[in-house]
């Protein structure tokens, strides 16, 4: 029975302190639970009373305990209805139990049938007490010493555990995180792993803010959690992405599953400050995996948009992106030792001036050389792209164009990206070069491409300048290809525009035609010079001339060649 009113001795108003301290007397003896409470009732600690719970058996404070892990203090004695009942019941508590922070003291009225040495040293105990020694002050001393312990004990768990919380949760949805998942994964076997990543999400925080995001997430998730099945465990590892782990779920079963969380959704929208929302999701299933669970969900979700969104990807080794990988670390690695070993190289090709009819200035193109092999661009550059390393082929293209150009007195050009544009050092490179093999600046023709995001670029205006002002001169390339806004040409104080090869080689098409006289007549207007790039063939070389085009370039006037074509007129 519980029993947590104390009398105070002078009057029989009930004394509340605060929420009780719950201890449990285990003796098969009625006389030492009334001695007990009698001891123990004028103690609190920390402002909070005691409060008793006898029991006269190891096995009920079993029963008890099963159900109930709140006690701070256990009183146990050790012959009950066995000899050694009580320290059973101790290593019960420890080791199946797994309650550590309850206070064990251990009284027994025969220490002959349990040493207070061997006790101490094989039992997990608070105290070990003599019941003929252990009178009123002792057992008030070893009881509060005991419940103090417990206090410091369930602070340093509550803490713990408010901080475990933070650790495995995520702060939004209140789901478990990356950090959980990663844990569970651990201990798991035979699992189907499913991320779920909300397509177009992005465009919801900024279309509408973060606050109508941060509502739909919660949203997501509260409906995801409903859907959740026995056997499957959901999480939140990403702003965007949801997992659910299918333990020993057949394919079908999975499937099924995808199929109910899209209806759902399908049939669902979600509505906040007056603006709907319909959710759908791209799925990557990963089964019969062991290692990279995570990066195999990536790339199955790159895979899937491929094609497009709100579509399931299931991971396998001969998907694109895959492939793609492995041909860019393939590549990554060509590109480093082509560097290192000097064999990134410039090709010359020649732009042919159609009123002097000259060759007056050239493009640097650059090529790699591997086992007397001579390899395009279009193989490797989007590799250095993704990997970093164009600014190093810039770098090594302008030396080495510089090391030919210093002995004649044609301008050339470079191929310049958004790598080098960002590059605050970039300008001064430029200039210590041009400096170094005596270039004039202004035989120098840095070309951007048109796709190039300029106003979105920290530092390329800035560079931009900084190249007008060493003298150099700044063109644009693929001119028509992403239908740049001419104001913004205008702002760039551009010298020359390329304009896309797309539009010259079909020239003979009436429409290509008309796009290339408004940009010709754009161009005569604002006193920019054109080049015409991919002249194919005598007949487009014709019609190019017709229109007044400054420059041609393209295989009629000659092919990029790793030396200078220095035939004063190539088409006579």
């Amino acid at each position: 029975m519980e029993n947590f009113l104390f009398q105070n001795e002078d009057t029989t108003e009930t004394i509340v302190l605060g929420k009780p301290w719950k201890i449990l007397i285990v003796d098969d003896d009625p006389g030492v639970h009334d001695v007990t409470r009698l001891a123990l009732k004028s103690l609190s600690v920390r402002d909070r009373p005691l409060s008793f719970t006898s029991v006269y058996s190891a096995k009920e404070a079993r029963e008890l305990l099963e159900g109930d892990d709140s006690f701070a203090v256990a009183l146990v004695d050790v012959v009950m209805e066995t000899a050694h009942a009580g320290l059973e019941l101790t290593q019960y508590i420890r080791e199946e139990l797994l309650n550590p922070h309850l206070r064990i003291i251990i009284r027994t009225g025969q220490s002959g049938q349990a040493p207070e040495k061997y006790v101490i040293d094989h039992y997990d105990i608070n105290d070990y007490k003599d019941k003929t020694e252990l009178n009123a002050d002792k057992l008030y001393s070893s009881v509060k010493l005991a419940t103090h312990n417990f206090a410091d004990l369930a602070q340093v768990h509550s803490e713990n555990e408010a901080l475990y919380k933070k650790i495995i949760l995520h702060p939004l949805t209140n789901l478990y995180n990356r950090h959980k998942l990663q844990e569970d994964l651990k201990e798991m076997k035979n699992v189907s792993f499913v991320l779920l990543n909300v397509d177009r999400f992005s465009h919801i925080n900024d279309l509408y803010g973060y606050g109508q995001g941060n509502y739909i997430l919660k949203e997501i998730a509260g409906v995801l959690k409903l859907l959740e099945k026995k056997g499957n465990r959901l999480y939140h590892i990403g702003i965007d992405e949801f997992v659910l782990i299918c333990e020993s779920s057949s394919s079908e079963v999975i499937d099924d599953t995808i199929l109910s969380i899209q209806k759902k959704f399908q049939n669902s929208s979600f509505t906040h400050n007056e603006i709907d929302f319909n959710i759908t999701f791209t799925f990557a299933i990963v089964e019969n995996e062991h290692e990279n669970l995570f990066n195999k969900a990536d790339l199955s979700i790159k895979e899937a948009r491929l094609i497009s969104s709100n579509r399931v990807q299931r991971y396998h080794q001969d998907m694109k992106v895959q492939r793609d990988v492995i041909n860019n670390i393939k590549w990554f690695k060509e590109i480093k030792h082509a560097l290192k070993e000097d064999r990134i190289i410039p090709y010359f090709q020649p732009i042919y001036n159609n009123k002097t009819k000259k060759i007056e200035k050239y493009e640097c193109l650059a090529r790699m050389l591997k086992n007397n092999e001579v390899i395009s661009p279009v193989v490797f550059l989007n590799v250095a792209e993704e990997t970093g390393l164009l600014s190093s082929i810039t770098h090594a293209m302008l030396e080495k164009s510089a090391q030919v150009f210093k002995d004649n007195d044609f301008s050339f050009s470079i191929n310049i990206t958004n790598h080098d544009l960002q590059d605050e050092y970039f300008s001064s490179f430029v200039e210590k070069t041009l400096k170094q093999y005596k270039i004039e600046p202004s035989r120098l023709i840095l070309e951007i491409l048109e796709n190039n995001s300029l106003d979105s670029i920290p530092n390329s205006r800035k560079n931009i300048s900084a190249l007008h002002q060493i003298g150099c001169s700044v063109a644009l390339d693929d001119f028509g290809a992403q239908c740049q806004n001419f104001a913004n040409i205008l702002d760039l104080k551009l010298n020359s525009i390329k304009i896309d090869g797309y539009f010259i080689k079909n020239l003979k098409d009436a429409v290509s035609r008309k796009m290339v006289e408004s940009m010709v007549y754009f161009a005569k207007n604002v006193g920019i010079d054109l080049v015409a790039e991919f002249v194919c063939d005598k007949e487009i070389y014709d019609i190019v001339d017709e229109l007044g085009i400054e420059y041609s370039q393209g295989y009629y006037i000659s092919e990029p060649l790793p030396y200078l074509n220095k035939k004063n007129n190539p088409l006579s």
